[in-house]
């Protein structure tokens, strides 16, 4: 099983979960909310991949907790457009992703028009299975993501790129 933690509103990680779940045929994603309110029932959990979509608004114990958590995970991506709200530094086993409407951002989208939006991987990334992801642009059809954000759509391919399989 694949513990995916997402830091957002309910909102956003409901339509996150959604789109991921019908873009890749895996039956061993399971994807968690984490929010102030339930950081301190996640300790017992080993998450692989964490995603921090918003700012992080805790308490100084609780944003200690979130850094152990990215450090002992696989996979970190960071909405590199905001302030986190804390300084996550993951160890050099951690492989941090990030996506945002920027030219450092691992991810971002190279162009928008009417009804299509190119989403571009500017690095080689390694997937779940070690396969290299090669970077280069993939051409979306907006009118299938009608209620999610830019930035939401960008932490969706984030995650997609990492546990994509061949016959996704």
């Amino acid at each position: 099983m694949h513990f995916i933690g997402i830091f957002a509103s309910n909102v956003v990680f409901q339509n996150i979960r959604k789109h991921i779940m019908k873009m890749l045929k895996r039956n061993n994603l399971e994807f968690i909310n984490i929010n102030a309110s339930n950081i301190e029932n996640m300790r017992n959990i080993t998450f692989e991949t964490i995603v921090l979509s918003n700012q992080i608004n805790m308490s100084t114990p609780q944003k200690d907790f979130v850094n152990q958590i990215c450090n002992h995970c696989k996979y970190v991506i960071i909405n590199s457009d905001i302030c986190t709200g804390t300084q996550i530094v993951p160890d050099k086993m951690v492989n941090c992703i990030t996506y945002g409407l920027n030219q450092k951002s691992t991810i971002t989208i190279s162009s928008i028009q009417n009804d299509k939006a190119i989403i571009y991987l500017q690095r080689n990334i390694k997937n779940i299975e070690e396969n290299e992801m090669e970077m280069g642009e993939i051409s979306i059809n907006l009118k299938e993501y009608e209620q999610v954000s830019i930035e939401d759509l960008l932490a969706i391919f984030s995650i997609y790129f990492i546990y994509k399989q061949e016959n996704d």
